[in-house]
């Protein structure tokens, strides 16, 4: 794409305008404009506009005519919804004339055509970064006119998340000005609410089955298990998340820990001692003096028929609670029940006694800083409550195509360059703007891990028994590598030709026409050049030096692999102009598979050495293996698209022990695909997006965040229902993200033996800060928590075959709904207040309400939170007594009281009625 020259084009084009329209010289005075003239349009348009973005209509499937317009205009399975950007000029005019400007905006969609306008040229740059280039027949934006510009967009927008903020305009100058009116992480002004009276507005199609979240709405999903459970579960304050082996109610009134808790702990490191004693402290439960409430901790394998790693004895009595661990993770975990038994209201915890041990060896918990940078301090925050919870392994995502995410010793240029976004179109300096970022490197966008940084992440993981699986996804997904790597060779080919390719990334011959599932057309590494493995094993071999420092041993390396695909060789497109209404029109030559044309490539399938370009993916794994054993780490993980084509695992692979992230939608056959690994030999993590991606929107409302290609909505309770080894039982359960039935079999028993764990995950698309991420992981990590520890009853046994769907009645739904119960009365009574403590900001769910007659009755997903109404004026508690009348709307309050949920509007009776 031609770059930098656009701006010597545009400054010619001001000049010749300037020169050929005689009133342009004089216009300011002719207008009457002060000295304000005298400031460009570029920084007019960013000081004064206000921008906002909305869903026009959505993709029915029924109007043939943008069906048409999105073929022709290269939409996947010519399927396109239509947006409008409006700029509203809250300023000075800006003239015809006036068009030495760009205006450059994000969009997670592909926005493929402007379809009411001739004054804007669109392009899209690269990946999410579109651009509007005013043309001749730019006709201004006068002071308080509104100029609407409708987008014919690939896909579907149904949340409001999917818009993005930091619009920005740049001049022939070549400075990028963010339009300050955008420069938010709140999007409440700019992205208009999508109109949930209109299904064309908010339907994915016309067959969307979903039911939007309402006041009522909700009250019934909140209350349908109320005729199995009744009240709740009045045992709460003995449940303990994650739930137990075994735990057995004692004797004795309640003890209260008036003067906290002392601790007298052996076979446990130092680092152990103060995580435990530091989270005590944060919850208040620090000792005070010598009535503290004493806790013996211990280590003695021999107290133990099962030596399960992690297994422990807890006894609490009035005299003091002793903790017997198999081994130091045992006695840990058990320290861990105890504070999950206190109720920080009451400061007491029941007599109790507990027998227990984990369910898997792999209990995850994955986060992406590539898409954005989230800080160590948050990184800190999630790994001290995965300890809490029990969770053992933090899958750290550190490099995407938006962002390199770790310094790498002898690689400067992957934390200068590629951890940083701003405008430079060449790249030298940072990579392009996406995600919402803007031009400027001042957010979260941009950001990167020092050595220091990580040696002290290691550690702190170490000391709470989490094992840290540092992941660069690889041979797609790279583009900060191969951008920061390019960066490196232009600085460095004119002195030093071998250093400038001793780590270059790319056939520099290789012109094959490609686009990723981000959309980008130059992100994936070359699986055929030898620099590309000089790169990895400096990267492997640099990683290892920081977990050597830090005295905690790398034992997992996760290459990523995922999704190196040319999306336009799909069958959801065809050779244009096609006849297929259900596909996108693209030329011949973008439909190669990647590499194609790569020369490096051409000699490795000439040779024999690979048999087709299909099989480059594996020919990395498989190198990329042989690295990683070589530097003497046991085990390497991909997500399972990157191994598929491997046969078997333990005969093509050089590490001791593989495994893969198993992410399909079950809906989709991601329980199949789980099987299929199985099968070829490798350990699977269950990680299926529908239920463990919590990225996912977290009910079926457009104010909700999170993408929603996997599941228009993942709560608490639909990861609390997950079953890991016997997936298929989830359709009876859970509908598609359409909301329709599907189906799925069980696999053989044997299955269960490769299944080593489970894992959350929380990708960064449209989560851009720290409290984003503690809003979409919390409280559904302890879901996560409770089916990584334990086995439910409601769990089915596997039986080949035995197929599932939402006319079947295998699962005893009565079973699951009693242990939900359970399950949300110990969240909603104990924990809530435990995040509140830690400064956790976890969602607060949003309240149902329904009125019958006088009256106003409400329900919530989880007991223990108190409820305030708005009367017009000012929010007031919400009592029983109050007239359905009085209320406009209802929220919700966290545990503390300290923050709020959404509100929602309360319905007259009549429309709730009538849902």
């Amino acid at each position: 794409m031609n770059r930098l020259p656009l701006f010597a084009s545009l400054a010619l084009s001001a000049f010749i305008v300037s020169c050929s329209d005689p009133e342009s010289a004089t216009a300011p005075e002719k207008a009457g404009h002060t000295a304000e003239a005298a400031i460009s349009a570029p920084e007019r348009i960013a000081a004064n506009f206000s921008v906002t973005q909305e869903v026009l209509t959505n993709f029915q499937g029924v109007d043939e005519t943008v069906r048409g317009l999105c073929k022709q205009a290269g939409g996947s399975g010519a399927t396109c919804s239509t947006y409008r950007i409006s700029l509203i000029n809250n300023g000075p005019a800006i003239a015809a004339n006036e068009r030495d400007w760009v205006l450059y905006f994000h969009s997670v969609r592909r926005s493929l055509a402007l379809t009411n306008s001739d004054a804007f040229t669109l392009e899209r740059v690269n990946g999410d970064l579109h651009r509007l280039i005013p043309t001749g027949k730019f006709a201004g934006i006068a002071s308080g006119e509104t100029l609407a510009l409708d987008m014919l967009a690939e896909s579907w927008m149904q949340f409001a998340s999917d818009f993005q903020p930091r619009l920005f305009v740049v001049g022939a100058d070549g400075e990028a000005r963010v339009i300050d009116s955008t420069d938010t992480d709140d999007l409440s002004d700019i992205a208009l609410p999508i109109n949930k009276n209109d299904p064309n507005n908010w339907k994915r199609a016309a067959d969307d089955a979903n039911v939007l979240a309402t006041a009522a709405t909700r009250f019934a999903r909140f209350t349908a298990d109320d005729a199995i459970t009744g009240a709740g579960d009045p045992n709460w304050r003995a449940r303990i998340i994650p739930q137990p082996l075994s735990t057995e109610t004692l004797a004795g009134a309640p003890v209260v820990l008036g003067a906290g808790v002392a601790l007298e702990a052996t076979g446990l490191t130092a680092g152990s001692v103060k995580a435990l004693e530091q989270r005590l402290s944060q919850l208040g439960l620090a000792e005070k003096g010598e009535d503290a409430f004493p806790v013996q901790v211990a280590v003695d394998k021999s107290t133990f028929a099962d030596k399960s790693a992690g297994a422990y004895h807890l006894v609490v009595s009035a005299d003091g609670a002793q903790i017997t661990g198999v081994d130091a993770a045992g006695a840990f975990y058990g320290v861990q029940s105890l504070i999950a038994l206190v109720d920080l209201n009451s400061n007491s915890l029941p007599q109790v006694k507990v027998e227990d041990a984990p369910r898997f060896p792999h209990r995850g918990m994955f986060l992406d800083v590539g898409r954005n940078f989230h800080s160590k301090a948050v990184v800190l925050k999630l790994l001290e409550q995965m300890a809490a919870y029990k969770l053992n392994r933090f899958h750290f995502h550190l490099s995407d195509d938006e962002g390199w995410r770790l310094d790498i010793p002898g690689l400067p240029e992957l934390a200068e360059v590629g951890s940083q976004r701003c405008f430079d179109l060449d790249e030298n300096k940072c990579l392009l703007p996406q995600l919402g970022s803007g031009p400027k490197a001042d957010n979260f966008g941009s950001g990167y891990f020092s050595v220091n940084d990580y040696v002290e992440i290691l550690r702190y993981a170490a000391d709470r028994h989490i094992e840290v699986v540092p992941e660069f996804d690889m041979p797609a997904h790279a583009r900060s590598a191969v951008v920061a790597m390019e960066a490196r060779y232009r600085k460095l080919k004119d002195s030093d030709l071998a250093a400038a390719e001793a780590y270059r990334l790319i056939d520099p011959e290789d012109d094959t026409q490609y686009l990723s599932v981000q959309f980008y057309d130059d992100s994936y590494i070359n699986p055929c050049v030898d620099s590309t493995y000089n790169f990895v094993d400096k990267l492997i071999r640099e990683v290892k030096a920081m977990h050597d420092t830090a005295g905690v041993p790398l034992k997992s390396w996760h290459f990523g692999g995922d999704e190196a695909i040319n999306i336009l060789a799909s069958d959801a497109f065809e050779v244009g102009p096609g006849k297929d209404p259900e596909k996108g029109d693209t030329s011949a030559d973008k439909r190669s598979k990647p590499w194609s044309n790569s020369p490096q490539c051409q000699k490795l399938v000439a040779s024999g050495e690979v048999k087709a370009l299909d099989e480059l993916g594996e020919l990395y794994a498989k190198r990329v293996s042989k690295l990683v054993a070589e530097a003497g780490i046991p085990t390497m993980a991909a997500w399972n698209d990157g191994v598929k084509k491997i046969g078997n695992a333990s005969e093509e692979l050089a590490t001791e022990h593989n495994y893969v992230n198993s992410w399909a939608p079950l809906f989709w056959g991601g329980g199949d695909e789980s099987a299929h690994f199985a099968e070829t030999g490798f350990d699977l993590v269950q990680s299926h997006s529908d239920y463990l991606y919590f990225d996912m929107p977290q009910e079926v409302d457009p104010a909700e965040r999170g993408y929603y290609w996997a599941s228009r909505y993942t709560d608490v309770r639909k990861t609390f229902s997950y079953a890991p080894l016997n997936t298929a039982q989830q359709a009876e359960i859970y509908p598609n993200r359409d909301g329709h039935g599907w189906s799925a079999a069980s696999p053989a028993p044997e299955f269960a033996d490769s299944v080593r764990g489970i894992q959350g995950q929380l990708w960064s698309e449209v989560v851009r800060t720290d409290e984003a991420v503690e809003y979409q992981v919390f409280p559904r990590l302890l879901a996560l928590a409770e089916r990584a520890w334990h086995r439910a009853s409601w769990e089915l046994p596997l039986q080949q075959g035995q197929k599932f769907s939402a006319e079947t009645t295998f699962v005893d739904k009565q079973a699951l709904a009693r242990d939900w119960a359970g399950f949300s009365a110990a969240l909603g009574n104990k924990e809530l207040l435990k995040l509140d403590r830690a400064g956790i900001g976890y969602r607060v769910p949003v309240p149902g309400a329904l009125v019958e007659g006088d009256s106003v009755k409400t329900a919530l997903p989880y007991p223990g939170l108190a409820l305030e109404y708005f009367d017009g004026e000012q929010w007031q508690p919400l009592t029983d007594g109050v007239a359905p009348q009085a209320i406009q709307s209802l929220r919700a309050k966290s545990a503390d009281g300290q923050r709020a949920s959404r509100e929602v509007m309360l319905e007259p009776s009549a429309s709730l009625s009538a849902n």
